[in-house]
């Protein structure tokens, strides 16, 4: 019983939050809710529980998580500064410090990317990731993850690819490498609009691996190519120009395969 009541002040905490930042009365977003303002007023004094159907309902309003509704501590989030991808849910990449600055680069080891995909909405799981700083990195929300397998050469396995947010799928630049984050994983490739079809192109530089479609409502977030850090060095004859020749007319038909699939489809 003691636990319910206090995740019912929590709650009653995060929508009083909510509210405040989008500057609603209690009055104004009961109508909005389609209860009456007395029954609101419980709701956010914390003395009465919030049912499933009007919890959903204030998701739905503020585009905002259930399970981060629910959960988490929206205290802790910069709530001007929420991002979305077109109509998915709000996110929570940025977490403010006491002192009101941002925190450097969240990084998501190898051992959390799995946890990633649950937690990537959920402030208190981005809190407990490592973080970095980076002063040259430019302006911008941006992440670490970590790259794994040989299909982006000449990056190596183990890499850290440090992406900024993007916030718009329109955002893409069509050719360029991006770590995308969907309901069936975290990968970095490059990446080509297919626009008519709602759907990604997701190529690798390694021509071994075969391109594949990714549907936009199967993404969640997508971070552009920023830089990468590796503390792995390379062989003297890693990067000869011999090698350096085969790796380019690879990638350059690559290239020109793509281009010569996506005027046939359109």
């Amino acid at each position: 019983m003691e636990n319910q009541l206090l995740n019912q002040v929590k709650i009653a905490r995060n929508i009083k939050s909510l509210r405040l930042g989008r500057g609603l009365t209690q009055e104004q977003l009961a109508e909005a809710l389609a209860i009456p303002s007395t029954r609101y007023a419980n709701y956010e004094q914390g003395t009465r529980a919030i049912p499933i159907d009007t919890l959903s309902a204030i998701s739905s309003y503020f585009h905002i998580a259930l399970d981060a509704l629910v959960k988490s501590d929206l205290s802790k989030v910069d709530l001007k500064g929420l991002m979305k991808i077109g109509e998915n849910r709000l996110l929570f990449p940025v977490l403010i410090k006491d002192d009101g600055k941002v925190e450097s680069i969240e990084v998501v080891p190898v051992k959390a990317s799995a946890g990633y995909l649950s937690g990537y909405a959920d402030p208190e799981f981005i809190e407990t990731l490592p973080k970095a700083s980076l002063p040259f990195i430019g302006i911008g929300t941006h992440r670490g993850f970590p790259l794994t397998g040989d299909s982006m050469l000449p990056i190596p396995d183990g890499a850290i690819i440090i992406g900024k947010f993007i916030e718009e799928i329109a955002d893409i630049k069509s050719g360029r490498t991006y770590i995308v984050v969907s309901t069936t994983g975290i990968v970095y490739k490059r990446v080509y609009t297919k626009t008519e079809e709602n759907t990604l192109l997701l190529v690798s530089d390694n021509k071994i691996y075969s391109p594949y479609e990714m549907p936009f409502e199967n993404i969640l977030e997508l971070w552009e190519f920023r830089c990468f850090i590796s503390t792995k060095e390379y062989a003297a004859d890693e990067y000869s120009l011999e090698n350096l020749f085969q790796q380019m007319h690879g990638i350059t038909k690559g290239i020109e395969d793509i281009k010569q699939k996506i005027g046939t489809q359109t």
